[in-house]
């Protein structure tokens, strides 16, 4: 499979016409030896029509991926860029199953897409936005270097907290 990230515990697969329609489909579903259980992609599956409309002859989301367990080949959630690069910035978000929270998956997946986003020439900077209660978001993005920028409000979402990591900083 091409741009697949691999972390020691993680390979991050990039999200694929065939997940999206999977997906839609409901249900459970393989993609080559992976197993993707109903739910896997969490809120984010909200927007996979939109992503199949604007996929055009790509084969995958750019900058999108599901996060596999490589012990257990099981998927156990997504992460990826909300948007194209806007003025050397891009968003990132990222979710986990329920079965994959609190075991440093999320910071080892957004460290890795930190990796993958420096070969990306007209990104500088990553930016994230969680919500002031989430502490797992948090530490996930402070593990990963990313400092506090501000906070704004959200018509959906409330209070914000805004995130900012600078690709040419150290990791």
């Amino acid at each position: 499979m091409k741009d697949v990230l691999e972390t020691p515990r993680l390979r991050l697969l990039p999200l694929s016409r065939e997940m999206l329609m999977q997906t839609l489909g409901g249900g459970d579903f393989q993609v080559q030896d992976f197993t993707f259980t109903q739910g896997w992609a969490g809120e984010a599956a909200i927007i996979f029509p939109i992503h199949l409309l604007n996929l055009g002859e790509e084969d995958a989301v750019q900058g999108s991926f599901a996060v596999v367990e490589r012990a257990s080949g099981q998927s156990i959630g997504l992460l990826g860029t909300k948007h194209a690069p806007e003025l050397g910035r891009v968003e990132i978000g990222y979710g986990l199953t329920e079965a994959g929270r609190g075991q440093g998956y999320a910071t080892e997946a957004v460290g890795a897409l930190l990796e993958h986003l420096r070969g990306w020439p007209d990104v500088q900077t990553v930016l994230a936005e969680t919500v002031p209660d989430n502490q797992p978001s948090i530490r996930v993005l402070e593990k990963n270097g990313f400092r506090l920028t501000g906070r704004r409000l959200d018509s959906s979402d409330g209070e914000l907290m805004c995130w900012a990591y600078p690709l040419s900083q150290l990791s």
